[in-house]
């Protein structure tokens, strides 16, 4: 079956696949975008629920920064404009800029009713927020400080004494960082998000892949962070003949190797294509790395090049083993293709509870937490909250969990890795919705 068909055949909820250069929009996130805006309903403006805003106005005053509304123009942002804005002013404000309704049906299945799940969640977790110690947050930009000054010390160190024992800790490091310092991507405009570009992802490129694709649309036929590992990594259960599934397990490893220089060549590939007109001078943050360990290490430019790919390597590799085996791929996750929970009216909420597993070892460490993308569900829920304040939030999640008869499910890092590559090699669509009771709730 050809990769274009597969990824339509295999939506179960009712999602239309951006199907213009589906193929090229694995490579240049841009072209996720055009594909958005003709299939979202949004007429050339901003469709929200079932309306139609026209935010041009607004665009350059938007508390968050601009680049979000530019971003999403012509698209449904109702997913964005709901997890990312978590008190009621937003809503009063959009009022202001209301055009007409929506000619057509929502292309997203996910429902934010009133008293369901997760607006229930949101209004719960409000007056929690008002008390959350600051020093909790400024932990973390501590932790996040500090971790720059040591890959900076031990990237200069490894170039100056030619030594890949300090340019493999420098690696760790930068992976490390760049995971604890993704979450700054996800929030308003602030200097920490460029922390992240020192490992040659791209904060742009990151919020169209990441935060408006996988975090909105978690393991669907839309999140790209799934199509873009096509057509090497299959972690959808569609048919695969028995090559195709041993390619992907075997993929792996150089999947994790050239992580961060995918992000290199999709950003060479989607400068071209938009005729350089998305690039900004924040794009050379990454390279700042290479530069001072050039300037600081006495090696030649050459040498000093090599150092940096080394470091980059294994700072990729950290980062994409963390990742791609962390929270969301395991036979008993949903996968587009699953049966899912409530096709017609599924909550946004819900969702993420179906998609994401916890893991027991790092759960109550806001060290471990940053590192290893902890707190998952939590952060899936409230992407714009510091990782530090969620650890706040689980006594209200626990409540509501309990209140509508539902579960967070935490396991082992064995266990998300060996269902990672289980996943892979899934061929048939699981008959019944998840089953959120399966697993313990959160350790005490």
């Amino acid at each position: 079956m050809a990769p274009k068909a597969e990824f339509i055949a295999a939506s179960t909820l009712g999602i239309k696949s951006p199907e213009t250069k589906l193929q090229g929009a694995s490579l240049i996130p841009d072209l996720w975008l055009e594909g958005r805006t003709k299939i979202d309903g949004a007429e050339g403006l901003w469709r929200i629920h079932d309306g139609i805003y026209d935010l041009t106005d607004f665009v350059e005053s938007h508390p968050g920064g601009s680049e979000w509304l530019k971003l999403t123009k012509g698209t449904d942002l109702t997913e964005a404009f709901e997890v990312h804005h978590l008190t009621e002013l937003p809503e009063q404000i959009l009022k202001k800029y209301f055009v007409k309704n929506a000619k057509t049906k929502r292309n997203s299945p996910f429902t934010f009713n009133e008293n369901g799940f997760y607006r229930t969640l949101k209004k719960e977790i409000r007056p929690v927020l008002k008390n959350v110690p600051k020093q909790s947050m400024k932990n973390t930009n501590f932790i996040c400080d500090a971790m720059v000054f040591l890959l900076f010390l031990f990237a200069i160190l490894a170039t100056l004494d030619w030594n890949y024992w300090l340019g493999n800790l420098a690696g760790i490091i930068l992976g490390m960082l760049t995971i604890a310092t993704h979450n700054y991507t996800h929030m308003k405009d602030n200097f920490r998000m460029y922390y992240f570009q020192f490992s040659m992802l791209q904060v742009r490129d990151w919020r169209i892949t990441h935060v408006l694709s996988h975090h909105l649309y978690t393991n669907t036929i839309i999140d790209l962070e799934i199509s873009m590992l096509k057509p090497i990594v299959q972690y959808l259960p569609v048919p695969k003949t028995l090559f195709q599934q041993v390619k992907s397990v075997l993929s792996m490893p150089f999947v994790y190797l050239t992580y961060f220089y995918g992000s290199i060549i999709r950003r060479i590939i989607t400068a071209r294509k938009c005729k350089y007109q998305n690039l900004k001078l924040t794009d050379l943050t990454g390279l700042s790395l290479p530069l001072i360990m050039y300037m600081f290490g006495g090696r030649s430019l050459w040498e000093t090049l090599l150092m940096w790919s080394f470091i980059l390597t294994v700072g990729g590799t950290f980062m994409a083993f963390i990742g791609l085996n962390g929270a969301h791929h395991h036979p008993d996750i949903f996968h587009d293709g699953d049966t899912p929970r409530n096709a017609e009216d599924y909550d946004w909420g819900l969702s993420q509870l179906d998609s994401v597993m916890e893991h027991k070892e790092v759960c109550g460490s806001h060290f471990l937490v940053l590192i290893n993308f902890g707190d998952h569900c939590l952060h899936h829920l409230f992407p714009t909250l510091d990782h530090g304040v969620l650890e706040h939030l689980y006594p209200v999640f626990e409540d509501v969990l309990k209140r509508f008869d539902l579960n967070l499910r935490f396991v082992t890092k064995w266990d998300t890795l060996l269902g990672s590559y289980q996943q892979l090699t899934r061929i048939e669509p699981n008959p019944n919705p998840p089953d959120l009771k399966k697993y313990p709730g959160r350790p005490l």
